[in-house]
């Protein structure tokens, strides 16, 4: 058997939505993410089609489904300093945070709009401690 090939990273997360104008006002206000212009007409022109989302270094797109599916959330990565900028961030937008010490990593834990469970996750352990 061979080896598989190399993967350069996720292209992109599936998340059901309840709401779509809802889950885009939160996905661009409070995580900074816009719709990828070049692939918007899958959402306006296909029946099911996804409304794709990319954050602002367009390293990250997300693909928003309408349905009552719910999606398994997604664990986003970030730096020390970031970290603890999000935590702020995230309870100056009024969203419940629940911080996690894992013992090698730090984590947040939110919702968004349609109840799919998000996590922030820093692995710079020392780091995020003596920032808190």
């Amino acid at each position: 058997m061979s080896n598989p090939p190399l993967l350069r990273g996720v292209h992109h997360c599936h998340i059901q939505v309840h709401d779509i104008e809802v889950a885009l006002a939160f996905y661009r206000q409070v995580m900074g993410f816009d719709i990828v212009p070049e692939l918007a007409f899958w959402f306006e022109q296909q029946h099911d089609g996804p409304l794709m989302l990319q954050d602002q270094a367009k390293s990250i797109c997300l693909a928003l489904f309408v349905g009552d599916k719910k999606s398994n959330g997604i664990a986003f990565r970030c730096d020390a300093l970031a970290f603890v900028h999000w935590q702020q961030h995230l309870h100056d937008c009024d969203i419940k945070v629940t911080r996690a010490d894992h013992q090698v990593s730090w984590s947040l834990y939110f919702r968004d709009p349609s109840g799919n469970v998000h996590e922030i996750t820093c692995y710079e352990y020392e780091a995020v401690a003596e920032l808190l």
